[in-house]
Order: structure tokens, then C-alpha cells, then sequence
């Protein structure tokens, strides 16, 4: 098990009261933790993982012509995944693939109105990364991930026609994790 911290980013896209959301911008830092199972095969290792990630900075405003505004943001991120990786000495090289998650918040302001719109959605998590075995039973790791997403939702006080969609989150992260078992 152990910690991670990184940096998200992705592609939204919409249109809200003919404002272009392609400039909503909700890239941010991450944090969160892994914890999983590997079996050793000589060279070789398979394994489980569970993650989960919160955003700490992301979202970003975008003004419609009438004065109306959504202000979008990423809130977090999980994914269960498995992993084959080839062992060199203390390193392993791995690749993942595997299912997960995304929650994103849209808030809309027009005039009086004020609504929340929140959108998840899950679908294929795949990547790969390097661990390092710095001392026994203790590593460092950094790692991609891309979590193939494609959500989308009308937005209820934009003119008919308006949505907002999200897709392709992408993560760089590194992380130390503590061998629980011998």
C-alpha cells in the first residue's frame, strides 16, 4: 500500500448559451493512495491495484455573451486495475489495464438561476510505469494513466442544444509504497 500525488489533465468539451467550453479548464494536482496484491514469478510479476485520487486545484470559469458563467471542475478519480510487469534486479517495468472512474461538477450561474450539474462516468483505465525497490519491503514508483471517458449532459438553463462532455483523463504520477507481507 501507499501514497501518490501527481497532475491531471483532460479534454472537455460543449457549448453553454454559445459559449465554446473547450476553455474550461480543469486540469490540477492530485493526491490519493494504491493498495494491492503481487505474485512474484521469477522475472515476471502480476498484480492487482485499487486507487483512488482527489483533485486539489482544478476548475476554471467560462463567460457566455448574456452574462451567464460555468465554472467547471474535476473532483476525483479511482480505478481497479491489473498489472504484469518484468523484474530487473530491485526494478520493475509494468503496464496496467484495468476499469475506473471520474466525477466532475459543472456549476451554472445565469442571472437568478444557480444549478449544479454532476457528471460520472466510467470506463478503461490503461497505462504503465517503473518501480524502484529503494530499501526492503519500501519503493518508489512514478507511473501514466489514461482513463478512456466520454460523459456528457444537457445543461438545464442553457439555450436547447447546450451540453458539456468530458473525456480522456490523463495522470503522471509517482508514489512510495510499503510492502505489508514478506
Amino acid at each position: 500500500m501507499g501514497l501518490n500525488a501527481g497532475y491531471a489533465w483532460h479534454n472537455v468539451d460543449g457549448v453553454y448559451n454559445n459559449a465554446d467550453l473547450s476553455d474550461t479548464e480543469q486540469n490540477s494536482a492530485i493526491v490519493g493512495g494504491q493498495i494491492g496484491y503481487n505474485y512474484r514469478m521469477n522475472w515476471f510479476l502480476l498484480g492487482v491495484e485499487l486507487d483512488a485520487n482527489a483533485a486539489t486545484n482544478s476548475g476554471s470559469t467560462v463567460n457566455a455573451a448574456n452574462g451567464a458563467q460555468i465554472t467547471g471542475e474535476l473532483n476525483y478519480l479511482a480505478s481497479a486495475r491489473g498489472r504484469l510487469g518484468v523484474l530487473w534486479n530491485d526494478v520493475l517495468l509494468y503496464g496496467t489495464v484495468g476499469g475506473g472512474t471520474a466525477h466532475h461538477t459543472f456549476n451554472e450561474a445565469k442571472g437568478a438561476f444557480s444549478g449544479e450539474q454532476h457528471l460520472s462516468d466510467t470506463g478503461l483505465v490503461f497505462g504503465g510505469g517503473l518501480e524502484w525497490m529503494v530499501a526492503y519491503g519500501v519503493s518508489l514508483r512514478t507511473e501514466y494513466l489514461r482513463y478512456d471517458l466520454s460523459d456528457s449532459a444537457a445543461l438545464p438553463s442553457g439555450l436547447p442544444g447546450d451540453f458539456v462532455r468530458f473525456r480522456d483523463v490523463d495522470i503522471v504520477r509517482a508514489g512510495v509504497n510499503v510492502r505489508l507481507a514478506p
